[in-house]
Formats: structure tokens, sequence, C-alpha cells
């Protein structure tokens, strides 16, 4: 009997060892498959349920689709699975996929505008455990650099961004990466507008349009998005120059392919085109591109588009003088702005309560599995069982004729055994099935965020916005001012403006943008206001919080 468990226990662990390893030995080919398809990889993911994995292979599981929506531009629309694979490879020794995970979710925090002081540490530390790995992929590293640099630009840090954005081209120079190059062109190019370094601008913006016609767009790398990009960049460098002919080429070769290949989203490049003709005070072409960006921001609910384009409308009536028209369009912009404030704050609301409901799912699909595993395993056993005993009864027939009859009738029993046990794994699989379908119907869809699109607002109008905003924000906080100003009397203009913003909730990354300074920069001047105000003798109360009571 003893031998017989044994051997019972070690058919199970060796049937769900190989069964285990098989998974993992799948994923370790698609992982190799991701540089040459990664849209096979992405197909093929969709076939594996990842509650059917151990932790080992679904963080495995996690990061490949991660990856794989990477380089298809179908990227994920929440982290709760990059989370998972955080913390499970901030416990192993496997440096290379820590290095991968962590530069996936730092680039998934940037993009959603969540936190971008941690996107930035992230990507860091991604950095420095590749550096630790074997150094096998040196296409994350890159990565890395390219989006080390997007958030340096972001805070125009143009000497830091320069120097990763050329990390990274000279990585994927060395890769025969030729899409990954063409965006590393495309970014340098914007940059040295933002330094009005237009000579260097036009020279890395056309050697992005040289690379990106040599780029064979048959296996599905769908580059026309990058294309579309490039073009906009260079009517942006001629507006600057104030070319606005040429500008204006440019942009009318983003509406032909955008309309010849049917996009969704074609107010951006309606927005560009309607700046150029209020810039040539061309009212009539203005006025048309204008209507046909709100439509086609309504279309797409654009709600940051829509205030755009009625507040180049009421500008229009203004300058004509019909003051009755603009008021109206005036009002419709001061309602769309309202619409979005309020919509930001029910999509972060909505955000934690998908997260928590995803969670909770994800218990009780556990719960579901291991007792569906457990039915099935002690079937599994049955049939074992029964198979080993009929081994058994045959095996001692042939060794004892003379027990022959009553042996007979023990194997018809057995067999008999046998196929009831069959029957019942039968009906458990067609239940267990069953179960599965259930539980994919009630897989939880986490809809994606509206993206942000303030700083692209902000770049557009750099220092004349920034002063009008000085002046805003002294004009609207009176009462605040002067109770800042008597708590702390030899409190700096600069200082004040802090003091607002924060009491305002203003994002971290916008601040030091407005500011032109880092983030390190920004938390020192953000001590030194709280000493002034605060002092040290409450560490606990933030500033933030002393702020809103005042």
């Amino acid at each position: 009997m003893k031998i017989t468990l044994t051997l019972i226990i070690f058919l199970g662990l060796f049937i769900s060892c190989n069964f285990n390893s098989s998974h993992f030995r799948q994923l370790e080919k698609w992982d190799l498959l991701l540089k040459t398809d990664p849209f096979a990889v992405k197909d093929s993911l969709k076939n594996l349920d990842p509650d059917l994995l151990n932790k080992e292979e679904k963080a495995y599981f996690y990061l490949l689709e991660a990856a794989s929506g990477d380089k298809t531009g179908t990227r994920l629309k929440n982290d709760s699975t990059l989370q998972f694979a955080y913390q499970y490879y901030q416990n192993q020794d496997d440096f290379l996929k820590l290095a991968r995970i962590q530069f996936y979710l730092g680039e998934h925090l940037y993009l959603q505008g969540k936190d971008v002081e941690q996107a930035y540490n992230l990507l860091k530390q991604a950095e420095i455990n590749y550096d630790k790995s074997s150094k096998d992929d040196p296409h994350i590293l890159g990565l890395i650099y390219y989006w080390l640099g997007q958030i340096q630009d972001r805070q125009n840090n143009f000497s830091e961004a320069e120097s990763y954005y050329n990390g990274a081209l000279n990585l994927y120079s060395e890769l025969k990466d030729s899409i990954s190059v063409t965006y590393v062109y495309r970014q340098l190019g914007l940059l040295y507008i933002k330094q009005k370094e237009f000579g260097k601008a036009k020279e890395q913006l056309s050697e992005a349009t040289r690379m990106i016609r040599k780029i064979d767009d048959g296996q599905k790398t769908n580059i026309t998005d990058l294309h579309l990009s490039i073009l906009n960049y260079q009517s942006y460098l001629y507006q600057k120059i104030k070319n606005y002919d040429t500008a204006l080429t440019f942009s009318e070769q983003c509406i032909s392919i955008m309309e010849k290949r049917d996009f969704s989203k074609k107010s951006p490049l309606y927005l560009l085109i309607t700046r150029i003709y209020q810039y040539k005070e061309n009212t009539d072409s203005c006025r048309l591109y204008c209507m046909k960006m709100l439509n086609a921001a309504e279309k797409e609910g654009n709600l940051y588009n829509i205030a755009n384009g009625y507040s180049i409308l009421f500008q229009l009536e203004e300058t004509e003088g019909n003051y009755k028209t603009a008021c109206e369009l005036r009002g419709k912009y001061n309602e769309v702005k309202d619409k979005i404030h309020s919509q930001n704050k029910n999509a972060d609301l909505k955000e934690l309560e998908n997260k928590y409901k995803l969670e909770k799912q994800e218990k009780e699909n556990l719960a579901t599995k291991n007792r569906s595993l457990g039915i099935i395993m002690v079937i599994f056993i049955i049939a074992l069982v029964a198979c080993i005993i009929a081994l058994y009864f045959m095996w001692n027939h042939r060794k004892l004729k003379v027990r022959n009859t009553r042996l007979t009738e023990e194997i018809k029993k057995t067999q008999w055994g046998f196929a009831l046990s069959k029957e019942l794994i039968n009906d458990n699989n067609d239940t267990y099935t069953e179960i599965e379908r259930v539980l994919y119907r009630n897989v939880n869809i986490i809809p994606t965020k509206v993206y942000d699109e303030f700083q692209d607002a902000f770049r557009h109008q750099k220092s004349n916005y920034a002063d009008r905003l000085f002046a805003a924000l002294m004009n609207i906080e009176n009462r605040f001012i002067e109770k800042l100003k008597l708590q702390c009397p030899d409190i700096s203009i600069e200082e004040i403006l802090l003091a607002s913003m924060l009491r305002h909730q203003w994002n971290i990354s916008d601040i030091a943008q407005i500011f032109r300074i880092s983030f390190d920069a920004l938390k020192k001047r953000k001590y030194r206001l709280k000493l002034k105000l605060v002092g040290n003798d409450n560490p606990k109360v933030t500033l933030e919080e002393y702020l809103s009571q005042l």
C-alpha cells in the first residue's frame, strides 16, 4: 500500500512539473520571437490563461504581454499586471527581467501622466539593474535611454535629454534598428526646436524623413503614425521661424495621409493647420479648419481640443467685433473646461475602484481555480488507483493460475471501477470547461484614462504662457497672498506662486516645468518654503496640508 501511495504522489508531481515547465519553455520561445515577430507573440499570449500558471510563469507572461504590446503599439490599459511582475522580480536574482519590467512600468506611468517622478526613478533603477545583468538585450537599454531623455526633455533639462537621446541613438545604430533610430532623430529635432537651434532641428528632422523612406512597412511595422509626427514637427519648425507657407505645406501632407488612411484621431492635425492660418491672419481658412477640428474632436471625445476650438473661435469673433457671439463661445469654452476638470477627478476615483475590483476578481478566480484543481486531482487519483489495481490483478492472474476463477472475477470488478472513474473524469471535465467559460465572461475590462494633453499645449506657448500665469495667479489669490505675507513678511513672489500652485494641487511635473527646474531643485524649494511657513515644530504636517488650511 505504501509503495502504491508513493507511486501515485510521484506520478502526480511528475505530471504537474512537466505541465508547468512546458509553459515556461513556451514563454521562453515567445520571448525570443519578440525581436522578429511581436504580433505573433501578442496573438499567442491570448491563447494562454495566466490563471493556470504559477507565480514565476505568470510574472513572465505579464512581462511578455507588456513587451509585445509596446512593440505593436497596443500598450496596457492599467498597471496591475505590471505591478504583479514587478513585485515578483524584486525578490529574484534575474536582473535583466527586473530591468525590463521596471522599464515597462515606468513607461506606463509616464504615458498615463500619473507620477512622472516615480516613472523617472523606475527607469533609473532599470538602467542600474541592466548593468548588473547579462546585458544580452541592448534594445531594452536603448528604450530606457530614450524615455529618460523624454522625461528630461519634458522638464526642459535639454542637455541631459540630448545626452540620453544620443545614447539611445548609438545603441540603435549598432543594432541597425531603423525604426528606433528614426524615433530618436524625431525627438532630437523637437529638442532643438525648443532650444531655438532651428538649423540643427532641420537637420535631425530631415534625417528622420530620409530614414523613414527606407523602412519597409510590409512586416506589420505600421510606421504611418511616426511619419505623420515627423511631418507635424517639420510644420511646427517652420511655424517657429515664421515661414508659414512651408509650414502649411507639411501640414497639408499630414492631412492628405491622414484622410487616405481614415485615421480616427484627426483633431490634433486640424488644430495644427488652424494655428497656422491664425498666425497668417487668414480668418476664413482659420475658421474653416477650426470647425473641422471641432467636429473631429467631438467624434473623438477629445475635450481638450474642443476647448481649443472654442477658444480660437471666440478670439476670432472678438477680433471682428462680434462680441455677443464671442461671449457665447467663451461660455461654451468655460463649460468644456469645467467638464475636463470634473472628468479628471472622476477618472481618478474610477481607476481606484477598478483596481480594487480587479484584485477582488483575481482572488475569486484563484479560489475557484483551486477548488476545480482539487476536484480534478481527486478524480485523477481515483483513476490512477483503478489503473494500478487493474494492472496488479492482471499481473497476479498470469502468475497464479491456481486462483484463476477468483482472479477473473476481481479483474471484472476492477475494470468496472476503472470505467466508472473514466466516466467521472469526463463529467468533471465538462464542469471545469463550463467554469472556465464563466470566468472569461466575467473578466473586468478597465477603460483607458483620458490622456492629459496640458503639457503639449504648454510647450506651444512657453514663456508667454508662464508670464500670463504669474499675473493671473496674483490677481485671483489676493486674500491668500495677504495671509501668506502676514505669516511670512519676507516671502518672495516665486514662493507665493509655488504656494498657490501647491494649494491648488498642481501636478509636481507641471510646477517643475513652469519654474524651469529639476525635481530635486523643486524639492529643495518646497523644503525651504515649509521651513519659512511651518518651521520644524510640527514635522508631521505637510506643506500642502498647511496651505490648504490658510
